[in-house]
């Protein structure tokens, strides 16, 4: 086991939680190169240094180089919703001229309806489902394509500061009109309950406490939620101020101990992003 005693950790990550990890993750952080890097570096371990801010102008750089002119990338959705969450994590808010161009063009093709619901987002661009099912970096996974766009964006909005605006609400009402976490498969039931968890408008309805329920029934006894992606579901419950959810949460902890990396990390193809949703998710909950 690990302890950290001369780490600085903000108060949301008490160390006699990360006392019981069995490395430092610190150990695997400080080197991460990435927007992911100096996201966890600055918000979870208070090391931000002199590096991190020219690594911050040369990741900002790297990143608006391929913006596209209409304010997206490449005309995908993918590639442009994770471009804004770099950003984001970067420390850039939606008053930077590229933020802004994204979100312009996120809301062009918000021009969709499912099933008669209004507020619905879909880029139409054939290449965008293949790239999202080889594609698992970030908060979101590769559920059905208009609910993995449509969740994605109303996150980057809610996040830039936008989740009050008419547009968004409009989407997060047609949820509520429709949506039960058996809709659909397991992505995209954690893809819609994360966002209804975390947006003001749905965070306390009736979904929520029974997206809750279904995940609660498919909690084993390891901490792992039968068929669910183990790290995103971990995360997305991290958010909801809900005993059902703190209670799922603590009981899997011991399933993250379990899965950590030697190196510090958590995750096998994707560890950046792993890493991140065990870090950020133990952050959101504070009380552990």
């Amino acid at each position: 086991m690990f302890f950290g005693a001369k780490i600085t950790v903000r108060g949301f990550i008490k160390m006699n939680v990360l006392n019981e990890l069995k490395v430092n993750p610190l150990n695997y952080v400080a080197n991460l190169e990435s927007p992911i890097g100096v996201y966890l570096r600055r918000e979870i371990f208070e090391k931000e240094t002199k590096a991190d801010t020219t690594l911050k102008k040369k990741l900002y750089a790297k990143t608006v180089a391929d913006q596209s002119a209409d304010g997206s990338w490449d005309q995908l959705f993918v590639r442009t919703a994770n471009n804004l969450w770099n950003l984001a994590l970067l420390g850039y808010d939606a008053e930077d001229g590229r933020v802004k161009k994204g979100l312009e063009w996120l809301l062009s093709i918000q021009r969709h309806q499912y099933r008669g619901y209004p507020g619905f987002f879909y880029s139409s661009n054939r290449k965008d489902p293949r790239v999202m099912r080889s594609t698992f970096y970030g908060e979101f996974g590769p559920g059905c394509t208009i609910f993995y766009q449509t969740t994605y964006a109303i996150h980057l909005f809610h996040i830039f500061g936008f989740g009050d605006t008419k547009r968004v609400q409009t989407t997060v009402k047609s949820y509520l009109q429709f949506w039960r976490p058996d809709w659909c498969g397991a992505w995209c039931t954690i893809n819609v309950l994360r966002m209804l968890i975390e947006h003001p408008l749905s965070t306390e309805s009736k979904q929520v406490e029974s997206g809750l329920k279904y995940l609660d029934k498919r909690q084993t006894k390891t901490g792992a939620w039968k068929g669910f992606p183990f790290y995103h579901t971990f995360h997305a419950l991290s958010r909801a101020n809900r005993a059902l959810a703190k209670k799922q949460f603590k009981k899997a902890f011991s399933s993250v101990v379990k899965r950590q990396n030697k190196n510090g990390s958590w995750g096998r193809k994707e560890q950046e992003t792993g890493t991140f949703l065990v870090l950020d998710a133990l952050k959101n909950a504070g009380t552990m």
